[in-house]
């Protein structure tokens, strides 16, 4: 028969191990997999592009996102992976997320995009993140929308 303090410290084992693995294999609550995590802002009547351009670049480093591609004659905008970006506003290496702004032609219109991967072991699985797309939408539809 097993003592009850090698059976306290074998629970402790399986569960701390148990913890770990879970730990390290959730994602965040605001990961979604598959295509998505895209919205549109109406630009405000009577601002100018490229007051507009700037005011959104400068939003997206507020929040952490560094530009990684800036193409203002079409009116793009691509941000390096961020790795902070999630629930507990740590570095992960397992989760990224980086955002695509794009005008539209006429430039009355941002469309904002937000992907997401996740490692699965060797691999990662793409998506969207719900959190960044409502508080990037939020915030830019103060500073820019109608």
């Amino acid at each position: 028969m097993v003592n009850k303090k090698n059976w306290l410290g074998m629970l402790a084992v399986v569960l701390a191990f148990g913890m770990m693995v879970l730990g390290c294999s959730s994602t965040p609550n605001s990961f979604q997999k598959g295509s998505g995590g895209d919205t549109t802002i109406l630009l405000r009547q009577g601002l100018e592009f490229d007051l507009a351009f700037r005011e959104v670049a400068f939003l997206l480093n507020r929040h952490g996102f560094e530009a990684e591609t800036i193409q203002p004659e079409v009116g793009y905008i691509r941000t390096r992976w961020n790795y902070s970006w999630n629930d507990k506003g740590t570095y992960l290496e397992a989760y990224r997320v980086r955002i695509i702004c794009n005008f539209n032609p006429n430039r009355t219109q941002l469309i904002v995009k937000a992907e997401a991967e996740y490692l699965d072991g060797k691999d990662w699985i793409s998506g969207f993140d719900t959190r960044a797309i409502e508080t990037l939408r939020t915030d830019l539809n103060s500073v820019v929308g109608n």
